[in-house]
């Protein structure tokens, strides 16, 4: 028995450096035994561990977990209490329960942690069990604090938290998606490049099949068949995207936000996103989280940065992983909030180039000669246009559809933030200043490709 430790909770800190080197193994109980709260079947859990192979699991709880905090569209959402839960384990002869979190998951996910969670790599917090089962596999990792919420960070923190970014793409540096998902008996790879499509380019035919709503509703008339053959596994998401600039010209724009200078901008990068999509192709690739928003980051006690919601990592550049992650620093991610409820932080020129910096820096020290600067920096405009595209023009297509006409949308945007709350459909305040700064940005990246 583990009894010498001064308590469970600190071992229960512990675990995250003393965690088992070895290959996760398969385990004598199902997901549904942990589910269940079985006590011998977490004790079968823990005993893959050297230092708690003759622990005795006592009881077990449960609680339902709710994210409720703001996030850019398509990157989280709301998981429901049947997806995503907290296990609290009582142990024999220590006086402090130790807690996983066991989250129902897709296969990327699941498949991410089967390779990289055991034992875990940087950023990631450790996995004691993966099951692979589509959209209803699961996975059980360690419950890491947050003992420093993103809203509160100070500068050093900020700073702290894209040095672990950059340690954790030079690790998997030259990372190739073949290698990734050999041996799993799948037709599409389950840990994608971000572009290339084993099957090769979209057909104009192909793509109107898969998405027949959106061709016969005329949004298709954005994207040009040269966008098509050149957006690879994009071309569903470019075409949502030419949906949204549909919309958004439809009902004259966003006043304030969204002009006719920000639609030309969007619309000739849907006709022709070789210029947005070349400079990150000639980048290394690198094992990528997919949405590093400050809201999926814990920060512990210890200095410690781990990344959770694996289910959107692929393969590709890092500097994709930068922009999704400097996009949403403005966003303050406080509990129960949501996207018309916003509190803002500001972005500066100057604070985006000092957290470019750190990145580049520690790429740097990390990498030596093989870190690609220059040619890293080149591509930031581009990796901004591509964020941008396949983040908010598909969430427009949506919810500025809601509009009932052109004329109810230019009024409600003529309101002061004090009537916006009368409008069930109306753009919140906080929504509606930061994405000026988004399509600000936008544009001066488009000008730069």
């Amino acid at each position: 028995m583990l009894l010498n430790l001064p308590s469970c909770a600190t071992f229960a800190i512990r675990r995250f450096d003393q965690y088992n080197s070895a290959a996760m193994e398969p385990l004598p109980v199902d997901i549904f035994q942990l589910q269940r709260r079985d006590p011998a079947a977490w004790s079968a859990l823990l005993a893959r561990v050297p230092e708690t192979e003759d622990i005795i699991v006592t009881a077990v709880t449960s609680e339902p977990l709710y994210v409720t905090t703001p996030a850019p569209p398509r990157r989280a959402t709301a998981d429901c209490a049947h997806r995503l839960r907290r296990y609290i384990l009582t142990l024999d002869g220590c006086s402090d329960p130790i807690s996983f979190i066991a989250k129902q998951t897709n296969t990327t996910e699941a498949l991410f942690y089967q390779l990289f969670g055991d034992p875990p790599g940087t950023a990631i917090p450790a996995c004691h069990y993966a099951h692979l089962d589509g959209d209803s596999s699961w996975v059980v990792i360690d419950d890491v604090p947050d003992h420093y919420p993103s809203a509160g960070w100070m500068p050093d923190q900020v700073d702290a938290v894209i040095a672990t970014l950059a340690r954790a793409h030079a690790a998997r540096w030259n990372q190739d998606a073949a290698d990734l998902n050999h041996g799993w008996g799948v037709a599409e790879p389950i840990i994608p490049h971000f572009l290339r499509r084993p099957g090769g380019a979209y057909t104009w035919h192909e793509l109107r099949r898969s998405e027949a709503t959106l061709f016969d509703e005329g949004p298709a008339a954005a994207l040009s068949r040269h966008a098509v053959q050149n957006a690879g596994r994009l071309a569903p998401l470019l075409l949502r995207a030419a949906n949204g600039l549909v919309v958004m010209r439809d009902l004259g724009g966003w006043p304030g936000v969204l002009g006719e200078s920000h639609l030309a901008a969007a619309a000739e990068l849907l006709d022709d996103p070789v210029p947005m999509l070349a400079p990150l192709l000639d980048l290394p690739t690198t094992l990528l989280h997919g949405a590093p928003h400050p809201g999926h980051w814990r920060s512990t006690l210890f200095d410690e940065h781990y990344l959770v919601d694996w289910s959107e990592s692929q393969i590709g550049p890092g500097v994709l992983d930068l922009v999704a992650f400097l996009e949403g620093f403005p966003l303050l991610h406080d509990e129960a909030a949501d996207l018309h409820h916003l509190r803002l932080r500001e972005m500066t020129p100057l604070l985006e180039e000092t957290l470019v910096d750190t990145y580049l820096l520690t790429l740097s020290a990390e990498l030596g000669p093989r870190s690609p600067s220059r040619a890293f920096r080149a591509a930031l405009p581009a990796a901004r246009c591509l964020h941008v595209l396949l983040t908010w023009f598909p969430y427009f297509a949506a919810w500025a559809a809601d509009m009932p006409d052109r004329y109810t949308w230019q009024r409600v945007n003529r309101l002061d933030e004090s009537e916006l709350h009368h409008y069930h459909n109306a753009p919140a305040a906080g929504l509606r200043r930061y994405l000026a700064g988004v399509f600000d940005r936008f544009l001066r990246a488009s000008h730069s490709l």
